[in-house]
């Protein structure tokens, strides 16, 4: 009978081993192939003037934009297989069991095959999980497990270094890292997320134990980049002993590198000395709010209790507080393109819907592929949603003369959206979408409100019949709007 520790190593060497695939150059040009490069550089090229960032900055924004294509353009996640009957669309197909490949499955390295029966015709459908990267570059589809071989495939045809993550509780995605910033960035392309690596733990809710990271010249223990934790993970580290596991990895370590040159094990030593000094300190586990689980259909997620707990709220109570050079114009205001995800305010530009938030409940950034329109929207399920924006005078002697405020809705169904502006004073006046709403009712305010209420819908899609601030996510200047939310505070 294998002994744990036996059983622990293989798994460790067997996804060790597995990367070397990535090097294969017929494999990064197959890959390179089916990217958009050209449209990748000008995007990120766009973004970066947009938000006044050097060329230091254009490969880890690259990335970003790759991620995104990958999600929303190029890879699609596998609930269950559709039945090649065109009369099964929508069908249920439910699990029978898995079964053996068939040769022509093998060459593509199916690790299983799941065998489902269509509730439509009664036939069997087969999904086998293949791992060969350069196949899941033709099939274009599978659950975690594929998005992150052939992601990680893509990541090192365009040069950058990435390393394959096995987290041992169920979850498999890519670390790249930034030459700029000199540190691993996670990525993770089945929820299109860069940089968030509590995602899991306090997004999802995982109580992790063993994450390593596998790269063509190098192993490591990245547990602790994951959690806020550390105590707790240790508790459930069991498996095996942490001085044998540090052996084995150094072991397997020095092993690798063995054939690279004195430069290059030099470079590889410093940066394994600065990871490991990084991740000794814990990261705040209430540093930012992360969601729960996007990918798969609602009842898998919550089946694997990865909805989390703060999907719901994506918060940050941010009060817009005027700045001296605002006080000086008697004038604040207020731009955001659901498209760039990007605020402006006066010279300043700030990523991330969520950044200058009050308050939200049910509320998410939809990327539509399929029709090239972003939008904010309820989440997935969701009965009902508010957003809020928060202006803050009390820290000055100005107060509320005139407010403009432009907001762009769209609803479908019986899908509605109440926008209203209120105040301190307990003031109420009701925003019209689509045009500019000249406010008077709210002077001599020193705090405004302003908050959009999601309601209705229809059939299990009501959730996506209240949109804000849609548009196409590629906008050419003048062909939609470029700034379909906008408040201007004209201070007195």
């Amino acid at each position: 009978m294998m002994s744990r520790q036996t059983e622990f190593l293989q798994k460790v060497q067997s996804a060790f081993d597995r990367v070397l695939i990535y090097e294969q150059a017929t494999l990064q040009q197959q890959a390179r192939s089916c990217m958009p490069l050209e449209q990748l550089q000008y995007q990120s090229m766009d973004k970066a003037k947009r938000l006044g960032l050097g060329p230091e900055h254009l490969k880890d924004l690259v990335l970003v934009e790759l991620l995104d294509w990958f999600k929303n353009s190029f890879f699609k996640w596998v609930d269950t297989p559709e039945c090649d009957n065109e009369d099964c669309r929508g069908k249920r197909r439910t699990l029978v069991g898995n079964t053996i490949a068939t040769s022509d499955e093998a060459i593509f390295e199916a690790s299983r095959v799941e065998e489902y029966r269509c509730e439509g015709c009664g036939q069997t459908v087969r999904f086998p999980r293949f791992n060969h990267p350069g196949h899941l570059l033709r099939v274009r589809k599978g659950r975690c497990g594929e998005w992150a071989n052939c992601f990680t495939l893509c990541c090192r045809a365009l040069g950058y270094d990435a390393r394959y993550v096995l987290d041992w509780t169920d979850h498999v995605w890519t670390e790249v890292f930034s030459d700029n910033q000199k540190r691993w960035l996670h990525c993770d392309p089945c929820e299109n997320v860069c940089d968030k690596p509590l995602l899991y733990e306090v997004g999802w809710g995982k109580r992790l134990t063993y994450v390593f990271a596998f790269s063509r010249d190098d192993i490591q223990d990245v547990t602790w980049r994951y959690s806020a934790k550390h105590a707790e993970v240790l508790q459930r580290r069991n498996e095996v002993s942490e001085s044998w596991l540090v052996g084995r990895i150094l072991a397997l370590r020095n092993n690798r590198q063995s054939t690279l040159n004195p430069q290059r094990k030099q470079y590889l030593l410093e940066r394994t000395a600065q990871e490991l000094a990084e991740m000794l300190i814990p990261r705040s586990g209430v540093e930012e709010e992360l969601p729960g689980r996007s990918t798969g259909s609602l009842e898998w997620r919550t089946a694997r209790g990865e909805l989390g707990t703060n999907s719901a709220r994506p918060t940050s109570n941010y009060a817009i507080v005027p700045k001296e050079e605002e006080i000086g114009q008697k004038v604040i205001r207020l731009a955001y393109s659901c498209a760039s995800d990007l605020y402006v305010r006066g010279e300043d530009k700030i990523t991330d819907w969520t950044s200058l938030l009050y308050d939200a409940k049910n509320v998410t950034r939809k990327v539509e592929h399929d029709w090239n329109m972003v939008y904010l929207a309820r989440v997935e399920g969701s009965p009902d949603a508010f957003v809020t924006w928060k202006v803050d005078l009390n820290s000055c002697a100005a107060s509320v003369d005139t407010v403009k405020v432009e907001v762009h809705s769209t609803c479908y169904g019986s899908g509605r959206v109440l926008w209203e502006l209120g105040d301190d004073n307990g003031r109420t006046v009701s925003i019209s979408s689509g045009k500019q709403n000249v406010v008077t009712e709210l002077r001599n305010s020193k705090v405004l409100v302003l908050t959009a209420t999601l309601t209705d819908g229809d059939g299990t899609l009501a959730w996506q019949h209240t949109q804000l601030f849609r548009q196409k996510r590629y906008p050419q200047s003048g062909e939609d709007l470029e700034w379909p939310f906008s408040i201007s505070v004209t201070l007195k």
